[in-house]
């Protein structure tokens, strides 16, 4: 067998997510459908983060298998071509048989973009049409509290019946907010993410940016989980959220 590692960006607007679903357009199942009928055998990729729907990517990793060797480059043009049409493909690597694309996942970057400007119709898919002023430095300040380890059972898509069998702490190593032009831009990093964990901590912050809660009220909801209305209510908008980079162990 050989491995290789595809490094691709994909705009998420019209997707289901990357994962495939029954009766669902998704990224996964349109890569593996163009694989499978270019080298008429079974392809199966795995990739090191599963976008939900709405969500872009700009260095999503995903690993391909072969039962035969094939120049890189080859490959790169190859794959180029042909899944144009759903993604654009950044590089192709060589990788050994024991590399795992999610566990040797160092950190990953997700950035979230807030038009704070004028309604913008051509860009309503590309960034959350916040349309009011908000003050970069406030909402670093807010976005300080979930800095470190936590569990965030309460800013995740975790269900009440799962909560004893499912980890939800996460550590998160950086988050930090800065303004270009008329957007907002946030950047988190951690090694891994909960399902809807990024969506819910921005919805979350910018409510309490709003004066809708206090700190003190988002601090509770990091530690208390007998109120199940705690539960993301306030989740930010899938168009804002890009999976930005990758860095490996």
């Amino acid at each position: 067998m050989y491995f290789y590692l595809i490094t691709i960006a994909y705009d998420g607007s019209d997707f289901t997510g990357w994962a495939k679903q029954p009766n669902k357009l998704t990224i996964q199942e349109c890569i593996e459908n163009v694989l499978s009928s270019i080298f008429k055998q079974t392809i199966s990729v795995l990739a090191s983060s599963r976008t939900d729907k709405g969500v872009h990517a700009c260095d999503q990793k995903f690993t391909l298998r072969l039962t035969f060797n094939i120049n890189k480059k080859q490959l790169f043009n190859l794959l180029k071509n042909s899944l144009k049409k759903y993604v654009f493909v950044k590089k192709v690597e060589k990788v050994s048989c024991d590399f795992h694309p999610i566990y040797n996942v160092l950190s990953k970057e997700y950035r979230y973009f807030i038009n704070v400007g004028k309604y913008n119709f051509f860009q309503k898919k590309y960034c959350w049409e916040y349309n009011k002023l908000l003050e970069a430095k406030k909402i670093n300040n807010i976005l300080q509290i979930f800095q470190g380890r936590h569990d965030f059972f309460n800013f995740s898509y975790c269900r009440w019946q799962e909560r004893e069998k499912t980890n939800t702490e996460r550590e998160i190593t950086s988050l930090k907010s800065w303004k270009r032009e008329n957007i907002i831009i946030i950047s988190i990093t951690a090694k891994s993410f909960l399902r809807y964990q990024i969506r819910a901590i921005i919805g979350e912050v910018i409510n309490c940016y709003e004066g809708k809660q206090t700190i003190a009220d988002l601090k509770e909801k990091m530690t208390n989980f007998a109120k199940k209305n705690y539960k993301y209510k306030n989740i930010a908008p899938a168009a804002g959220l890009y999976l930005w980079k990758i860095d490996w162990n």
